[in-house]
């Protein structure tokens, strides 16, 4: 007697955990596809992954051979890993010493799994399978049959699928609470919520941490989607768009920059063609172009990741009805209602690498070497990476300097034998008395050039030479740091949770240990700045840093 052979696909899906939940299997026997699903009223994710599986192989006779897919890894390393054999030696206890949820399934699918040849494999969540789309299609009918107050909301959203010829019944059978169908498989609309997802302003590392922290939050846990624009707003504007998947987001943790590309000149309520770099005023709002792209594509919230600039943006978008969430992203740590941005330890470690190679020529040649770091109008960069990288003077924009406390300090130190000195300066620091410096090129006037400045005028009253080094973009550049990459994975994380609460128009935020929330508007009001009086500031001093005022 021959061994049967089956092939058998299982998705589960909850609507709040717990809610109403909805499970199925597609289950194939050479070109016979039959299809079973059925719903709980309050139930888990997990729960509907684990009677799918149940169901599945209560329908197949003992004996058979079996490959059963799921997307849910935590039911597939059960098995392909022993987790299941160690609950059981445990008592059923978790390695927390927790009870494990779900055991009358777990015990039942064990059972069936013993009557059979079973290979557990793991598929890709929104897989391009089509039997595995089907499966995830009438796993959600479910829940809309039992829930018709939130299909009725869904149906809003439109997005591809699967159904056979036949239709799906619904109801679920009477006496088993499923429903089988046999047949062919044809494409169909079906109903998942869209995130839209781009980044604005300059770039960091981190970026595509985020960027994947979104996608496989949105995919692996809730099974959205998202759509991410290029270019920044432009890419909103114009519509240059498509879907994310995990398979896009594969290997870039660790990558600087952004899959997405950005620009920080694309305001869409102040629209320029492309190509055209300067800010000039242009009355041309493509706003309501915007917002159309983002009903075509039938968005239900529009992520943005980006810095002051960016997230003044969405604040206005939110304003005009658009579901908003915001990430904090900026090298400059200048945003007042997070802790910590991301890209900032990047940046700063970054400088202070630099500043460490500085230091060795610097003390070979007894120069006097003036490094200019980022930092706009707030010196965070400056100071951190200043007394990391052992800066002897620091300048920041919120301390303006006098050049007669700088040379005091350099002949201080050269009196005790010190013959050179670490200068570290933020591209906004200013003498006091005056104003920033600007560079202007074309009708673009852009802060910098300061180092320069500062080095000629030691030069000229110490007689010491002095060389500048401007760190530019080398800052945005590069793979992020290892805290980087965790604090954009939370924030990405926590960007999803919110969607999934309905909590919009909000922007998430380090606070202490914690990964919370505040308004936009709250996270666009002012310019987080270092306080002189501050407990870091002090420190500096302490170990005999200059400021270049006396403090």
């Amino acid at each position: 007697m021959s061994i049967r052979a089956y092939e058998i696909y299982t998705d589960g899906a909850c609507s709040g955990n717990p809610g109403p939940g909805g499970w199925a299997a597609v289950i194939m026997e050479g070109d016979q596809a039959t299809e079973i699903s059925g719903y709980e009223e309050k139930t888990t994710n997990q729960r509907m992954e684990l009677k799918a599986a149940v169901e599945a192989l209560r329908f197949i006779p003992s004996g058979s051979k079996v490959r059963l897919s799921s997307d849910s890894a935590y039911l597939i390393n059960c098995f392909n890993q022993k987790w299941i054999d160690r609950w059981q030696r445990n008592g059923w206890l978790t390695g927390k010493g927790q009870p494990v949820e779900n055991q009358d399934l777990w015990l039942e699918l064990m059972e069936l799994a013993h009557k059979n040849t079973v290979e557990w494999i793991k598929v890709k969540g929104h897989s391009s399978d089509r039997i595995n789309q089907r499966c995830d299609h009438l796993a959600r009918a479910e829940i809309i049959s039992a829930n018709k107050e939130e299909a009725d909301e869904n149906k809003k959203l439109k997005t591809r699928g699967f159904k056979d010829e036949a239709g799906i019944s619904e109801k679920p059978h009477p006496e088993s609470g499923c429903k089988i169908n046999n047949g062919t498989l044809e494409k169909q609309e079906t109903v998942f919520p869209r995130i839209g997802l781009l980044t604005g302003g300059g770039d960091c590392p981190g970026l595509n941490a985020v960027i994947r922290a979104v996608v496989k939050g949105a995919t692996y846990n809730y099974n959205y989607e998202v759509v991410g624009f290029n270019s920044g707003f432009r890419g909103l504007v114009e519509n240059d768009a498509g879907l994310i998947d995990d398979f896009a987001v594969s290997g870039i943790l660790n990558r600087g920059g952004t899959i997405l590309g950005t620009s920080n000149r694309d305001n869409p309520f102040n629209f320029r063609p492309s190509g055209e770099s300067d800010y000039r005023e242009t009355e041309n709002d493509r706003s309501g172009d915007a917002i159309d792209n983002l009903k075509k594509w039938g968005i239900n919230c529009l992520i943005v990741i980006g810095g002051d600039g960016s997230l003044l943006l969405a604040h206005r978008f939110s304003e005009l009805g658009v579901p908003v969430i915001g990430i904090p992203k900026t090298i400059d740590n200048d945003l007042p209602a997070t802790d910590v941005t991301f890209g900032f330890d990047s940046a700063v470690t970054t400088a202070t690498e630099a500043i460490d190679k500085i230091h060795t020529t610097a003390e070979s040649h007894h120069r006097i070497m003036v490094v200019e770091v980022m930092g706009r109008h707030s010196g965070w960069i400056a100071l951190q990476a200043g007394m990391a990288g052992g800066g002897d003077i620091i300048l920041i924009p919120e301390i303006p300097f006098e050049f007669e406390y700088i040379v005091d300090k350099i002949m201080e130190r050269n009196s005790r034998g010190k013959k050179f000195s670490i200068i570290v300066v933020a591209e906004g620091a200013y003498p006091a008395g005056e104003e920033p410096l600007y560079q202007a090129k074309g009708q673009v006037k852009r802060l910098g050039g300061i180092s320069s400045v500062i080095a000629r005028e030691i030069e000229k009253r110490t007689e010491m030479e002095s060389r500048a080094t401007v760190l530019g973009h080398l800052q945005r550049g590069g793979s992020p740091t290892s805290y980087d990459r965790v604090l954009a994975t939370r924030f990405g994380v926590k960007a999803v949770e919110l969607f999934r609460d309905k909590k919009y128009n909000e922007m998430v935020c380090l606070r202490g240990h914690n990964i919370e929330s505040v308004p936009l508007e709250k996270a666009v009001a002012g310019t987080k700045r270092v306080d002189p009086s501050s407990e870091q500031v002090r420190a500096a001093i302490a170990v005999g840093t200059c400021f270049g005022h006396p403090l």
